[in-house]
């Protein structure tokens, strides 16, 4: 009788599956970047404010609005730029976690732009 479930064919067979579910998770990320122009939870931007006080954000659908002081930005929204006290810049965030520091200054910043709502800026 021979042997249908071989090691190699289970080990085949999941890493099959699991290419299969991340590319359709790809496509279904990408299909809803598609429909709004943003991304959605879990691959938005988030900020966590560890700063006295509240600092102002701005995202394409809110326009601007503040994430209070030791709070953090739910995954409800998606913060596309964040204001930088210390140094009077916008930071984009993109998909990306974000830390306001104590002393006013960003932890992890990708980028940083000339205004709210505006791209990164490149030398």
């Amino acid at each position: 009788m021979p042997i249908i479930f071989t090691p190699a064919r289970i080990i085949f067979t999941v890493i099959c599956l699991l290419c299969t579910s991340a590319a359709l998770a790809f496509f279904i990320i990408m299909q809803e970047k598609e429909q709004d122009g943003h991304w959605p939870w879990p691959v938005n931007g988030v900020l966590i404010n560890q700063y006295s006080q509240a600092t102002q954000v701005w995202d394409d659908d809110h326009r601007f609005y503040t994430i209070p002081a030791h709070t953090r930005s739910g995954n409800e929204l998606d913060v596309d730029h964040a204001f930088e006290p210390a140094s009077r810049r916008w930071c984009k965030i993109g998909p990306h976690t974000v830390t306001l520091k104590t002393d006013g200054y960003f932890k992890n910043c990708p980028c940083f732009a000339l205004d709210a709502g505006r791209a990164c800026i490149q030398f």
